[in-house]
């Protein structure tokens, strides 16, 4: 009951649209080898239940605004709420979950796609006021005159530019789940051997599909945790991944994607692409934001592009702090 400790009342009571699930995630095993302790990455008072499971009821109630409707943004809407904020929360696109709607394509992964609904869910019934394809702006945030601005407006993916890049037969991982119809034939290049990569990589395979796996560097899935990364190394092999690294992508053609290694060229045969290089910080948006509030915060991916259990934690405390 680590993730959700009001769980038995919940199924008891009919509620399970509303458990907080486990997401398989190992940070809770990982913590325990590196740093002795024990966190949960959607249960941040993991370790400190002798503070009791109530959020503390704000002595001066305000109205909080909240940019972004991904993770940490859904997280410190919630929160802030049961504090007894008025709390407006703004997406800019038509759907809340952020990045974890891209998760609803890979079956083992579907955990995390469902974090994104259940918060949604807590966030509604706590009285937040949801406004989808509502960005904030500094006019935007100077109307609602709000007495607190949290900034939680994500990240973007990083595309490199290669020649190629933008073929039709290119998709970028975090829209798979919109444009898996485009991933066609049986031989696919994953570009970018992170977290998301191999993930992607491994759904694919199980598909029954030959997939190669290619990064840059000498490693692969450096951001998964000590618990974590044994076991996808092992599911890359075990499903037949053909892994490439130290690859330097080239360009992108109709054959698969060419790269260069040891000072040569070869080709990667592929008649997808699918694109996981990384992400990157909006700080671009965070900076047009700063000064639009008396208090201004800044949480998740817009500050370094992070994991789920950062979200959580920094919009959980930044409610705190308000």
């Amino acid at each position: 009951m680590k993730t959700d400790p009001f769980l038995p009342s919940k199924v008891a009571e009919n509620r399970d649209d509303e458990i907080v699930r486990c997401l398989r995630c190992f940070v809770c095993m990982a913590e325990r080898g590196t740093t002795q302790t024990r966190r949960c990455s959607v249960n941040p008072l993991i370790g400190r239940e002798w503070e009791g499971n109530e959020i503390p009821e704000a002595r001066k109630k305000k109205k909080v605004l909240v940019a972004g409707g991904g993770v940490a943004g859904l997280e410190a809407a919630w929160t802030a709420a049961r504090r007894g904020h008025q709390v407006v929360l703004c997406e800019k696109s038509d759907r809340l979950g952020g990045i974890l709607k891209s998760e609803q394509a890979i079956d083992f992964k579907h955990e995390m796609y469902e974090l994104g609904l259940t918060l949604e869910k807590l966030a509604r019934e706590e009285g937040v006021q949801i406004r989808l394809n509502t960005e904030v702006t500094p006019e935007y945030a100077e109307k609602e005159q709000a007495d607190a601005l949290i900034i939680a407006v994500g990240s973007r993916p990083i595309v490199p530019p290669l020649p190629g890049i933008d073929g039709d037969h290119v998709v970028i991982v975090n829209n798979y789940y919109l444009e898996k119809d485009k991933v066609k034939g049986g031989e696919v290049v994953v570009l970018g051997g992170g977290l998301a990569g191999c993930e992607c990589a491994i759904h694919l395979a199980r598909e029954g599909r030959k997939v190669h796996l290619v990064e840059m560097r000498g490693e692969l899935a450096p951001d998964a945790n000590i618990r974590h990364r044994p076991i996808l190394l092992k599911e890359l092999e075990d499903r037949g991944v053909v892994c490439h690294t130290n690859h330097q992508g080239l360009r992108v053609t109709e054959e698969g994607l060419w790269c260069k290694t040891r000072g040569e060229e070869v080709l990667i045969p592929g008649t997808s692409v699918i694109c996981a290089v990384g992400q990157k910080a909006r700080r671009d948006v965070v900076e047009t934001l700063l000064d639009s509030a008396p208090v201004v915060k800044q949480i998740g991916d817009c500050i370094r592009p992070a994991n789920i259990c950062m979200a959580v934690y920094q919009g959980y405390h930044a409610a705190l702090d308000i």
